[in-house]
């Protein structure tokens, strides 16, 4: 019985050791300043349809940690604050370093009732449920604000779509893409706007204006498309997620009317790289000949089998087909003799080389001199152009080769 007790005392002391009880460090978090910014007021009457809250967190210690933001509202006249949304998982950086937030307050969130709100802020760590430090309107006259519905504004709508989008090498980086923006009025206006079109590294926190359109005409819900090529010819990006924001303004008043940008999914961290990462450069290492038929033994061939080492400059598998052409000595075109299936190459790797049948196996040729042109192309390219060709004018392994029928192939002794 003693020993059994022993037994179960060391199973739970091994038990105790093995699962530390986790002690959750107090970190000194605090609101170094709140602020607004981004005021949608179409009809100027002090009550916003849209306004992004601001807030910019230190932490005291040197450390790097995960938080959210928990943001609330109430009418000013209510006792209770309610639950309005919690931002994405954020990694800030301590000693004191500025870290900023921000959460959106109007459309694609929540719209608010026509009132006066009071709001509050709450951060917590990444995955806890201990509160590291909160303000509200108690304690900044700046977290109460007038709002109303953008159907009670009068409000401008932007629509944007992406086309024409280009991904030479099909790994989801677009190398350019015209971004499609239509603005309308709710009230069927006919109004004239400023148009602003910015962009950023998704990693970075300040916007680059990037092009400028005044005196817009919005004719209310008129399809008037501003069409922008992203990628070229003014703007080549390099390899990255970006983020892009489009403004809206009248033009008699200077003021926000409208705005896009990183909250909605399709102008958050689109991948865009340039034309050289998006390119792949290729040349055909080697050609040689194997298995040749010839059984008059006069140097010209039945059939034998032509083969070829492709390289491309990246370590990365492609997709490639391959068209052969012979040019018969009295002729001055090539003729296509063969369009190979879609076959696979690695980098400059030699193990990959690939190999077509000349002569009675495919198609015979009659008695003469051939030169031989090999053609390569992108099997998933979505433009299907030569990305590189050898021929007999630049290797002498496919200068003149001697071909035959099987007809013309007898043995000369029986």
């Amino acid at each position: 019985m003693l020993k059994r007790i022993l037994i179960l005392i060391l199973l739970y002391i091994i038990a105790v050791s093995c699962n530390p009880t986790v002690i959750e460090e107090n970190y000194n978090y605090s609101f170094k300043k709140v602020w607004w910014s981004d005021v949608i007021d179409g009809n100027q009457d002090g009550y916003a349809q849209f306004k992004r809250l601001n807030f910019n967190i230190n932490i005291a210690e040197q450390v790097t940690r995960k938080i959210q933001a928990r943001v609330y509202y109430k009418l000013k006249s209510s006792s209770s604050f309610t639950f309005y949304g919690v931002t994405q998982e954020t990694e800030v950086i301590g000693n004191n370093t500025d870290n900023n937030l921000f959460y959106s307050i109007g459309s694609p969130n929540k719209e608010l009732n026509r009132g006066y709100y009071d709001f509050s802020v709450e951060i917590y760590e990444a995955n806890s449920s201990k509160l590291a430090v909160k303000t509200d309107s108690s304690k900044t006259a700046l977290l109460n604000n007038a709002f109303e519905e953008s159907n009670n504004d009068n409000s401008f709508t932007i629509k944007y779509s992406w086309s024409d989008i280009y991904d030479r090498n099909n790994n989801n980086y677009w190398r350019y893409a015209t971004m499609n923006i239509n603005i309308n009025n709710d009230k069927n206006l006919t109004k004239t706007v400023d148009v602003n079109i910015y962009y950023k590294k998704a990693e970075s926190t300040t916007f680059t204006l990037l092009k400028s359109i005044d005196n817009y005409k919005v004719i209310g819900q008129t399809a008037d498309t501003i069409k922008y090529v992203f990628g070229q010819p003014e703007l080549k990006l390099t390899k990255g997620e970006y983020d892009f924001r489009i403004e809206v303004l009248r033009s008699d008043i200077n003021t926000l009317v409208a705005l896009k940008d990183q909250d909605d999914p399709l102008l958050n961290n689109i991948k865009f790289e340039s034309v050289d990462d998006d390119s792949y450069y290729y040349s055909i290492q080697r050609v040689w000949w194997t298995y040749p038929v010839d059984l008059d033994a006069d140097g010209f061939t039945q059939n034998r089998i032509l083969n070829f080492d492709v390289d491309v400059d990246k370590d990365e598998s492609r997709t490639l087909f391959a068209k052969i052409y012979v040019l018969h000595p009295d002729s001055t075109d090539y003729a296509l003799y063969d369009s190979t299936a879609n076959f696979i190459i690695k980098g400059t790797t030699a193990l990959d080389k690939y190999s077509v049948g000349i002569g009675s196996s495919k198609t015979e040729l009659d008695s003469s001199r051939y030169d031989i042109l090999i053609s390569i192309y992108d099997a998933l390219a979505a433009k299907k152009k030569v990305e590189i060709t050898t021929s007999g004018s630049t290797d002498t392994t496919l200068y003149k080769q001697k071909f035959e029928s099987v007809k013309q192939d007898t043995t000369r002794h029986r």
